[in-house]
């Protein structure tokens, strides 16, 4: 394997998926109300966003690592390549990659300032949480606020700066659309977070899955899954260019069903996020061709 993909895999772009998901969806919607799109503007946000993801997973593994949660052994470690426990980085080599990967996402960002003033301040925003997630002094991961900042940016950040970049409008319409595939990616982390609890334990993080214990977490995370499909059938009724995807969505409720049953045994396989993040990722697809047959069947200019 040559040193270029090796690096390349060490940033987990397989998680990027998410991230890609959200930035075209959101940048379909101003297309259901009657607004034009920046294409061009749409690229941007999407390659800004996915270098700042690649910051949060390798800065993650950095910190994990200074604070020997990631070790020899451990689930995170048993199913991908990791850039210091497998040797592919220094500690050193692997923080000043993640910090140059958002850097770059910010630049980006400001190069979008030229058509889209809010660029950097959005973009500004999104290196801090990227930053916070592991990085000290905040470490929102390692204080029970994970899920929370995951939330904060795929949630709330990723949609709104895709929506304003796509179509140059401030609007919390993108956040509401976007709730079912953001609790998507938060369940992805409590998968991961649950199978971990163990391993955390003994590093001494504290997530809310190693302060609910493996029943109750277990719980949340079902709770989340379901929160999916509920939540996007409830936007379905209120904006109706939202209904066929949920619809498409339900689909994808069985494997769901399947997927939530691997943390009943109390013992889930070490890949148990990417299987989830597999699911939901079908999910996420289904949504957002549910919205592209509305659209086309509205006749809506692309």
């Amino acid at each position: 394997m040559s040193r270029a993909k090796t690096l390349f895999l060490v940033t987990r772009p397989w998680s990027f998926t998410f991230t890609a998901l959200v930035i075209l969806f959101s940048s379909l919607l101003p297309l259901a109300r009657g607004l034009a799109v920046d294409w061009a503007l749409v690229a941007v946000a999407l390659a800004g966003s996915i270098l700042l993801h690649a910051m949060v997973n390798l800065l993650n593994d950095y910190y994990d690592y200074t604070r020997h949660v990631d070790r020899p052994g451990v689930g995170t470690v048993e199913y991908r390549p990791h850039p210091i426990v497998h040797g592919i980085l220094t500690p050193r080599g692997t923080l000043l990659y993640g910090l140059a990967s958002g850097m770059a996402g910010l630049a980006l960002a400001l190069l979008a300032t030229l058509s889209r003033p809010y660029a950097i301040v959005l973009g500004g925003l999104g290196f801090i949480l990227a930053y916070s997630y592991s990085g000290t002094p905040l470490g929102l991961k390692y204080k029970g606020l994970g899920e929370l900042g995951v939330y904060l940016a795929w949630g709330i950040l990723i949609p709104v700066g895709a929506y304003y970049l796509a179509s140059g409008m401030l609007s919390l319409y993108p956040v509401a659309a976007v709730l079912p595939l953001a609790l998507g990616i938060v369940a992805v982390l409590m998968a991961n977070n649950i199978r971990d609890i163990e391993d955390d334990r003994k590093a001494g993080v504290r997530t809310i899955e190693t302060i609910m214990g493996y029943r109750g977490s277990t719980l949340l995370f079902k709770a989340t899954i379901y929160a999916v499909y509920a939540t996007g059938l409830v936007v379905g009724l209120l904006w109706r260019e939202l209904l066929p995807g949920a619809l498409l969505g339900l689909l994808t409720l069985p494997q769901a069903l399947r997927v939530a049953s691997m943390f009943d045994s109390g013992s889930p396989p070490p890949d148990a996020d990417p299987r989830v993040a597999a699911m939901l990722q079908r999910y996420a697809v289904l949504y957002m061709v549910g919205l592209a047959l509305y659209l086309a069947l509205t006749r809506l200019p692309l």
